[in-house]
């Protein structure tokens, strides 16, 4: 399987089997996981975390970003809210020399975890002592390449199973994401496993179809009904993002179209 990940929107290519977007960080168009929810709702999504302290399905190690110490406490995390398989991302070298003997200290199955490795300059592959013999155990999936398509593109190469879970094991629970309902004050109502996520996330993608931004009432009921009005999403300014109050206790989010409803919006819970 093929996966594609940026920091860049306007990078992703159409027709993608799977994509991959952040959840947090400030690069580009980052934080961009509600981006491929909303453009590419058939695909596969593979949400990543640049640091420990947000939830997500991977969790990226390396320079500028997490560390191999961090990956125990994410790790538990991750599979106390539902993950069964969550992902670290390292570099061939870094997974060989950091990430497996934490894995191995910190009493992680490699069957519990996903590992995806980046190794450029050696063709499209997937790190293991069968092919380029950078990691000793064979890796769930590799980015090989940061130039896919002539664009500022990660390419990666999964297994077939990279997104497989075990049905006799609760549901994974991928971040909860989707698209509000179309038009004159529709109503989406969305439930939040309390304590689980911090904030929502809204994008659209009017400035492509010429449409005004998105106006919405925004409510978060945390004991209380918070209420947030013109609330405005502009694809062409990236991702409108809405903290919640009390995170412990945030259990639905209540939004209502204030606009014409005409423009599609996607969020994601995180």
């Amino acid at each position: 399987m093929t996966m594609y990940d940026s920091v860049l929107n306007d990078q992703f290519p159409a027709g993608g089997q799977a994509y991959a977007a952040y959840v947090d960080g400030n690069v580009g168009n980052q934080p961009n996981y509600a981006f491929i929810v909303s453009t590419f709702p058939k695909a596969s999504h593979l949400s990543i975390a640049l640091y420990p302290n947000n939830n997500a399905d991977a969790l990226d190690v390396e320079a500028g970003a997490s560390s191999p110490s961090d990956l125990p406490g994410w790790y538990a995390v991750q599979r106390k809210r539902g993950i069964q398989r969550p992902c670290v991302y390292a570099s061939a070298s870094a997974m060989t020399n950091g990430i497996l003997p934490v894995l191995s200290s910190a009493n992680i199955s490699r069957a519990d975890i996903r590992l995806w490795t980046a190794h450029y300059g050696y063709g499209e592959h997937i790190c293991g002592p069968g092919s380029c013999g950078l990691v000793p155990v064979d890796v769930d999936g590799t980015q090989w390449t940061s130039s896919a398509l002539g664009r500022a593109l990660d390419q990666s190469l999964l297994l077939d199973n990279f997104f497989q879970t075990d049905p006799s094991v609760t549901t994974e629970a991928e971040l909860q994401s989707g698209q509000l309902n179309l038009g004159r004050n529709a109503l989406t109502i969305m439930s939040v496993p309390p304590g689980s996520s911090h904030q929502v996330a809204f994008g659209c993608d009017n400035g492509v179809k010429g449409l005004p931004p998105a106006v919405l009432r925004v409510a978060i009921w945390d004991t209380a009904w918070r209420v947030q009005n013109n609330v405005v999403v502009d694809g062409t300014k990236g991702l409108t993002i809405v903290p919640f109050p009390n995170p412990a206790k945030t259990g639905v989010l209540s939004v209502i179209r204030a606009d014409s409803g005409d423009v599609q919006v996607g969020y994601v819970v995180y």
